[in-house]
């Protein structure tokens, strides 16, 4: 087999939705099919929702074939016999999405086995005057007392709305109830799963001609009733200078996120941040990167992937001015990290 690349380059999946925009082509830059695309799957091995890389050596391969060939090389050795923990998602609301909840682990391992749990986190990429998003409920409640609101259409009243700018960060534990308001894009990474419980959806109908579905039954089963305390909003904090930046988000038993900062162009290296070393996702949020010994360039907007062998070895790279990288990778229960 030919060598495993340090940096794997994917085509992102666009996803049409009926809350869907343009954003990701108005804003972002990308080539997107015609209709209002809600989703583009950025990094992706859940069911058949597969990446396929771009680099020339493996053009087209899905992600899965080069991650059985080689899951040490791709992803580290904790995945030796496991696969590509998370999924990562740039959305585009142009109008809100519906009012949902996500299961911890062991529910969905009883209810829907199929998938698994479903923590995620957002990272607000650009925000229109006023939008919002719901993040957990604003005064306490119960299962009773919601389900009568639910079915009143008044489940809204109670939800906690954060008003949100770009940078904004927020971890939605499973048991969270969130909505994405309409006039947000946002990057969101999360575990590989799709474990979704609609509250509802205010009435919306589907491309069916019928009001989508609810799963009202699973989401009250599931709901933390607990008002906010606030602690869903994340705030960074400073881990040093590398030569750059370096500020965490939040490192939980799922996924990390960090954010990597340059003030000025500056030469750097991706260097391993964990033991045992795995792979890491970036999603560059401004400015760009070049990789000398790619000879390509990341603009902003871009995704890619450096491999654990690509983080043993170093990659050396160059950030223009003003460059801002999310970096994602998996969560404390496969790997401890450094700082």
């Amino acid at each position: 087999m030919e060598r495993i690349p340090k940096v794997l380059f994917v085509t992102p999946i666009y996803k049409e939705k009926i809350w869907g925009g343009r954003k990701l082509e108005s804003q972002l830059g990308r080539k997107i099919p015609e209709g209002l695309i809600g989703e583009s799957w950025e990094v992706s091995v859940y069911d058949t929702d597969v990446s396929l890389l771009e680099n020339p050596e493996f053009f087209r391969l899905p992600l899965t074939e080069l991650i059985q060939k080689a899951p040490n090389e791709v992803l580290g050795k904790p995945f030796a016999n496991a696969s590509l923990p998370l999924l990562v998602k740039v959305i585009d609301a142009k109008e809100k999405l519906s009012v949902q909840v996500h299961p911890d682990d062991a529910y969905a391992l009883k209810y829907d086995p199929k998938s698994k749990g479903k923590k995620e986190c957002w990272y607000v990429l650009s925000a229109d005057p006023g939008a919002e998003l719901v993040v957990g409920f604003g005064t306490q409640t119960n299962r009773e007392d919601y389900e009568s609101l639910v079915k009143q259409n008044l489940g809204e009243s109670v939800l906690k709305k954060w008003p949100v700018k770009p940078g904004d960060v927020f971890l939605l534990n499973p048991g969270t109830i969130h909505a994405i308001g309409g006039g947000v894009v946002l990057l969101e990474v999360q575990q590989s799963s799709d474990s979704t419980y609609r509250v509802y959806d205010y009435g919306r109908i589907g491309d069916d001609g019928k009001p989508r579905e609810l799963h009202l039954e699973k989401a009250l089963s599931v709901l933390n009733f607990e008002a906010s305390k606030g602690e869903e909003k994340l705030q960074k904090t400073l881990l040093g200078h590398h030569p750059f930046s370096r500020y965490l988000f939040t490192s939980n038993d799922k996924f990390r996120l960090e954010s990597w900062e340059f003030n000025q162009a500056q030469n750097f290296t991706f260097a391993p941040l964990n033991e045992p070393s795995c792979f890491g996702i970036f999603f560059t949020v401004s400015g760009s990167v070049y990789f000398p010994e790619l000879r390509r360039m990341v603009g902003p907007n871009e995704t890619f992937f450096v491999t654990a062998s690509g983080f043993v070895e170093t990659i050396s790279a160059s950030a223009s001015p003003g460059t801002k990288l999310a970096y994602m990778s998996a969560g404390t229960d496969l790997v401890k990290y450094q700082s």
